[in-house]
C-alpha cells in the first residue's frame, strides 16, 4: 500500500547521504533527519497536517555503486492511530462473532453478530481516510521526492 522506490547510483552510501543532506539544506519545504546509512525527509512544521508525507530512505552498497530504496509513509502518530482503530474494531468484531454465536447456539437472538458488518463499514472507512490523506498529501511528496531525485542528479523526471 505505501508507494517504493528504488534508485543505484555511483558511490560509497555516505557520499549520497551528504549529497541529500546538502540539496534539502536548499530546500526550506522539506526537513531531513539523518543517520549513517539512513534519513527522513518531511515537511517542517510549519506546512505540516495531518495527511503530511513522510519518507524513509535506506542507503545500502551494492556491487554497483548505493543502492536506495525510499518508502513514502504517513507520519508516525498517524500510523499508529490507524493501527489502533484497526486493532481495536476487530477485537470488538471477534468478541461480537462469539457472543453472537454464543446466543445463537442458545436459542436467542444472536444480535452480537451486528458487529461484523460494523466492523467492515468501519474498516471501509478507514481505508478510505487513508486514500483521502494520501490524495492530500499528494503535492508534499513531490516536494519531498524532487530532492531526492536532485540529489540524484534526475531532476525533471515525471514521477
Amino acid at each position: 500500500m505505501r508507494p517504493v522506490y528504488q534508485w543505484t547510483t555511483e558511490g560509497p552510501p555516505d557520499e549520497y547521504v551528504e549529497r541529500l543532506q546538502q540539496v534539502v539544506s536548499f530546500d526550506p519545504a522539506v526537513r531531513i533527519q539523518c543517520g549513517q546509512h539512513h534519513a527522513q525527509l518531511s515537511i517542517p512544521d510549519e506546512a505540516h497536517h495531518t495527511w503530511s508525507p513522510t519518507l524513509d530512505v535506506y542507503v545500502t552498497a551494492d556491487p554497483a555503486g548505493t543502492h536506495i530504496h525510499a518508502r513514502v509513509a504517513p507520519e508516525p502518530t498517524v500510523w499508529t492511530f490507524f493501527v489502533f482503530c484497526y486493532a481495536a474494531t476487530s477485537a470488538v468484531a471477534i468478541f461480537g462473532a462469539v457472543l453472537g454465536y454464543a446466543q445463537y447456539m442458545l436459542g436467542t437472538t444472536p444480535w452480537g453478530l451486528l458487529a461484523v458488518p460494523v466492523w467492515l463499514l468501519v474498516c471501509g472507512g478507514l481505508y478510505a481516510a487513508s486514500f483521502v490523506g494520501r490524495g492530500l498529501g499528494a503535492h508534499q511528496i513531490h516536494q519531498i521526492l524532487a530532492c531526492v531525485e536532485a540529489s540524484l542528479g534526475l531532476e525533471g523526471r515525471a514521477l
